[in-house]
């Protein structure tokens, strides 16, 4: 009986490993938060891997300012082309790595950063 409740909680923690290794973005994990506005339409970048498939990837490079309003430029891609106006919140790591991004509505940006924005 021992043995059968602790297969069992060995695969209920594993289970609960592999739900939350899917669902917590870890690369945004330890970031900073800064605010873009897309105000200009990306640059776009065509690669081919070794079995000579095309990627296209766009870049942006925009100001962006975090929750006390200051700002620093990043330059960040996107797997296609961003809704121009869209906000975005980025997920910077080491100051100047931009890690991940997602958009925001206008009114999830801290006062500080929207009033730059605008």
């Amino acid at each position: 009986m021992k043995k059968v409740i602790a297969a069992i909680a060995i695969i209920v923690v594993i289970i609960g490993f592999l739900i939350t290794f899917r669902t917590v973005g870890f690369n945004r994990l330890g970031t900073e938060s800064y605010y873009v506005q897309i105000t200009e339409s990306g640059t776009k970048l065509e690669d081919k891997s070794p079995g000579g498939e095309l990627y296209v990837r766009y870049e942006y490079t925009l100001p962006a300012f975090d929750k006390k309003g200051n700002e620093k430029e990043f330059t960040f891609t996107g797997g296609h082309e961003l809704r121009k106006d869209a906000y975005l919140e980025l997920f910077i790591k080491k100051g100047k790595e931009v890690t991940s991004y997602q958009e925001v509505k206008k009114e999830e940006i801290p006062t500080k950063a929207k009033d730059k924005l605008n």
